[in-house]
């Protein structure tokens, strides 16, 4: 999947596209970009009893994993549940989440591919094939917010993806917690979508850019723990570069490890297939169209793996 700037630049690009009426005002285009997270904070909750964040994290996992049309028709059933004032900052985030999915099943396949690559051509990465994964999505975030927007990290922090309102996060934590009780089976406290996100602001603030003396730090800590350090591989490292070899602009051939077909799409074009693939997604959406919905997501789960929306 994609990581945090990646899925912000995509919202970005998104918002401009949507029709006036859909997303309007500061507050609902904050729920939308912010939505555009998915449920990639769960991951980062860390601040809370280890067998809290664990649960927080497999619940992350479990969404990734299937049943999106349910999932996405579920959350669209709770934005008509929420108070009036609180309806059209719960669409945008949904809407959002709904961007979030897109991206994630056009380019996962291609991480995936990379990361299998790379760990089968050195046997020292056996094992660690997680940080290879965050590696290539941090490397992709660095170029395109480079590409995009001629910045880095240093110029905009990635936690400042993360921007959002008290509404915004009350709003998104009732919808995450009533989607996971409804579809999963899984009851959590709406205070957790808000302590995840609270995490991974903090956790970008400590750990970018790469190499800096905290950065450091929050990597020993971690190999003293786990013999390696994921939050080393996530952090940006501060470039200044339209190259990236991560991004495969260059069009090599690479398999996609759920179909062995083999492809040749830059994570560019994965990008652009996935903005032109997002109007349709949303309108079924909005219109409440399930069948139309489970045909656009064709059976495809956020890490673009056939055959998983039950």
């Amino acid at each position: 999947m994609p990581a945090i700037i990646t899925h912000h630049v995509f919202g970005e690009d998104v918002a401009r596209s949507l029709p006036a009426d859909v997303v309007s005002g500061e507050e609902e285009l904050l729920a939308f970009l912010l939505g555009n997270q998915g449920p990639d904070p769960l991951f980062a909750r860390f601040s809370t009893l280890p067998s809290l964040a664990a649960r927080t994290h497999a619940l992350a996992s479990t969404i990734q994993g299937g049943r999106v049309t349910r999932a996405f028709m579920t959350l669209r059933d709770g934005v008509s549940h929420l108070p009036p004032a609180d309806e059209r900052v719960g669409r945008a985030f949904v809407l959002g989440l709904l961007g979030h999915y897109a991206l994630d099943r056009a380019v996962h396949p291609f991480v995936v591919s990379q990361q299998r690559a790379i760990c089968a051509a050195d046997p020292d990465l056996e094992g660690s094939s997680g940080e290879v994964h965050a590696l290539i999505e941090s490397d992709i975030d660095s170029w395109i917010l480079w590409e995009r927007c001629s910045a880095t990290v240093e110029e905009r922090p990635a936690a400042g993806n993360l921007m959002r309102t008290e509404r915004i996060e009350r709003v998104g934590g009732a919808l995450f917690s009533q989607m996971a009780l409804a579809v999963f089976g899984v009851a959590v406290s709406a205070r957790e979508y808000v302590a995840s996100v609270r995490d991974y602001e903090r956790l970008y603030r400590l750990i970018d850019p790469a190499r800096s003396p905290l950065s450091r730090a929050a990597g020993t800590v971690e190999r003293l723990t786990r013999g390696r350090s994921r939050a080393e591989a996530m952090a940006h490292y501060v470039r200044r570069s339209n190259e990236c070899p991560a991004a495969n602009l260059e069009c090599r051939p690479w398999e996609d490890p759920f179909t062995a077909k083999v492809r040749h799409e830059s994570v560019a074009d994965l990008f652009d297939e996935a903005r032109l693939a997002y109007p349709a997604l949303a309108e079924a959406l909005v219109r409440g169209r399930d069948a139309e919905l489970r045909r656009l997501v064709g059976g495809l789960n956020y890490a673009g793996r056939p055959d998983t929306d039950d």
